[in-house]
């Protein structure tokens, strides 16, 4: 690290060195090149004597301007329409204190020096300055991009917008190069014809095909934020009929303030998650960043696939600390190395600790005393919480009871748990115990000047334990890939998408408020397989087999609506909706249901849990065979068999 300091150090003294010389010589050159196009006689410039004063002083003022600016400290590389600003106003300030000098002071060695002299002599400043400075992002984005285009990937950009423009930036200044941007495609007709850094939007996706063909298009890369799966389903078809197999987009949420900025960094191959999972989404990063930013933010079950995502995403909007905390040492460790080398600037700190243990839980928040605490914490697999109702009540009942307690203690400005479709008139152990968790959380919030918000959403794609995952497994060893009935649906949602609109609730929620987050439309398990096969360039049937194992007993085809049992109010973004049912926990009620679990712990049968569940929780309707698709994981599987 020492070694990279110095370097560092180094490169950036070497940079303000050239910058200094090269303005040195500008500046003197621009004060020639003004007298000899004035080529006034009545002042001999070239007299040693004055021309060496004059001089001098002309450059110890801007020089100094230059300074104050901080014009060397710009990179070159990335010289911005801001620095060049920045440089004009640098001119014209040291030409008034140059003019204030010379027709103010009456110094004998300005005597009948031109007034257009200082008007021409700025305007030279002002180009050869400005000129060398952006000479480096003039080669790298401009010349440089007509040089060895012979191996770079001819590539189509889907989308001239925002995104599109900076992406195609990034791209231009990228090296090594490996992307020949030969055009734009977009469907907004006030944008054909147009050129975008020399780049011309070729035509509509309808024409993708005809375009593709025409330019011998070898890459297709899909940078419109606004895009769902259908979209994407239809842009990877046509390529593929085309004969373009290298399909690619960039990975980031829709932000209506204009916060993210998109790179190359953020260009990755289409996935099934693009196709199955992609939602339409988009957020405020100003009004998120408004609770987040310079704040101590601690995350409950941040090892597991969203609370480690709640944790990155947190991380962007730059909070003061994040403490991650979960009982899996391993995973937990990665990602604090993970966020550390992600997020340099922001302290990481690490906690091994079961949420269900009150004590820890106290220490670790008299030690950390987090700001904001977002609660993913929780035993989700629904067949395993069968087996073992009491671990549903000790992490999701008692450890939700111990964590909300001690945030209110704390005076935590915002509480949020993250819960699940399945604590909707539940029919399972893990589902009913959820919907406890929310009362909990809203009951204790009641008597709190804390906010406490809870927020609901369905099965995400791509988490560990989830079908995908096993969908791959199989796949790679030849098939076949096992799915329980071909018109099996369900509801998907991305990670990133689910925890991004998780982040914009809780900016704008009440004390109280549950959260309901629309999934979109459902989509066919089998539609999932099939994707997954199609990209691997395989044919479902013929290379890979899908085959149907038959539905389990109580097993439904098709998930209830998420809203069903309460209703919802519309909210001011349009996949966010308020549960309109009223919860009647406070405080005291509470802590009397807490005791009562707690009291059972140790002893308790199958049937005596779901005895107490159906008090507390009247819709619980548990079937001798759960539907076990897993919230978090979105799998409807066995441990050793992927299902729907």
């Amino acid at each position: 690290m020492r070694n990279y300091d110095s370097n560092f150090t180094s490169s950036n003294l070497m940079r303000k060195l050239l910058f200094i010389l090269f303005d040195l010589i500008s500046f003197t050159a621009s004060i020639i090149l003004a007298f000899a196009i004035k080529d006034d006689s009545t002042f001999l410039f070239f007299n040693t004597t004055n021309a060496l004063a004059i001089l001098s002083i002309f450059i110890i003022i801007k020089i100094s301007i230059f300074f104050f600016f901080k014009l060397y400290d710009i990179s070159w590389r990335y010289v911005s329409l801001h620095d060049l600003a920045n440089i004009s106003k640098a001119c014209l300030i040291s030409n008034g204190a140059l003019f204030i000098i010379i027709y103010g002071f009456n110094l004998h060695v300005f005597a009948g020096f031109p007034k257009i002299v200082l008007l021409i002599d700025m305007i030279f400043t002002f180009l050869l300055s400005s000129g060398f400075k952006i000479s480096k992002r003039m080669y790298l984005e401009v010349m440089r991009q007509s040089i060895g285009n012979s191996d770079l990937k001819k590539t189509l950009i889907i989308g001239a917008g925002s995104s599109g423009e900076q992406l195609l930036r990034d791209i231009h200044r990228s090296h090594p190069r490996k992307i020949f941007p030969v055009g734009f495609v977009d469907d907004d007709l006030s944008k054909q014809n147009l050129y975008y850094q020399g780049i011309k939007v070729l035509g509509r996706t309808d024409q993708l095909a005809e375009i593709i063909k025409k330019y011998n298009i070898d890459m297709v890369l899909i940078s419109v934020l606004t895009a769902d799966r259908n979209f994407h389903r239809r842009i990877l078809n046509i390529a593929r009929t085309s004969g373009v197999k290298d399909v690619k987009v960039v990975s980031s949420i829709n932000d209506v303030s204009n916060s993210i900025k998109v790179g190359m960094n953020d260009i990755r191959d289409i996935d099934v998650c693009d196709l199955i999972g992609r939602q339409a989404v988009s957020i405020n990063t100003k009004v998120i960043s408004g609770y987040l930013k310079e704040k101590k933010v601690l995350i409950s079950g941040a090892a597991g696939s969203i609370g480690s995502e709640i944790a990155r995403q947190v991380a962007f909007y730059e909070p003061d600390q994040i403490a991650i905390v979960d009982i899996n040492e391993s995973d937990l460790a990665d990602l604090e190395l993970q966020l550390k080398r992600t997020f340099p600037s922001t302290e990481i700190k690490m906690f091994l600790c079961d949420i269900s243990n009150k004590l820890k839980v106290e220490r670790m928040f008299d030690e950390f005393r987090p700001e904001v605490v977002f609660h993913a914490a929780a035993y989700k697999h629904v067949p395993v919480m069968e087996k073992f109702p009491e671990e549903a009540v000790r992490v999701n009942i008692i450890g939700t009871h111990i964590l909300s307690s001690i945030s209110t203690k704390y005076g935590v400005e915002n509480f949020i748990l993250i819960s699940t479709d399945k604590a909707v008139n539940p029919a399972s152990i893990m589902g009913v115990s959820k919907r406890i968790a929310e009362n909990i959380v809203t009951g204790i919030g009641k008597g709190s000047n804390s906010r406490f918000v809870a927020v609901r959403f369905g099965n995400v794609i791509g988490s560990r334990g989830s079908a995908l995952p096993i969908f791959i497994d199989q796949l790679k060893n030849g098939g076949p890939i096992t799915i329980t009935h071909p018109e099996m649906k369900r509801y998907f949602m991305t990670i990133p998408e689910a925890v991004a609109l998780v982040l914009q609730a809780a900016a704008t929620g009440k004390n109280g408020d549950v959260f309901i987050l629309d999934m979109g439309e459902p989509i066919k398990i089998v539609d999932l397989a099939t994707e997954l096969i199609l990209l691997n360039n395989l044919i479902p049937g013929k290379d890979i087999k899908i085959e149907f194992t038959g539905i389990r007993e109580g097993e439904k085809l098709f998930e209830e609506v998420l809203t069903a049992e309460e209703g919802v109010i519309k909210t001011s973004h349009e996949k966010i909706f308020k549960s309109r049912l009223v919860y009647m926990h406070n405080e005291e009620s509470i802590n009397e249901m807490v005791k009562e679990f707690t009291e059972m712990l140790n002893f308790s049968s199958k049937e005596d849990w779901i005895a107490i569940f159906k008090y507390y929780v009247p819709t619980f309707n548990p079937t001798s065979s759960i539907d076990q698709f897993d919230t978090e994981t979105g799998s409807g599987i066995l441990p050793l068999q992927a299902n729907s």
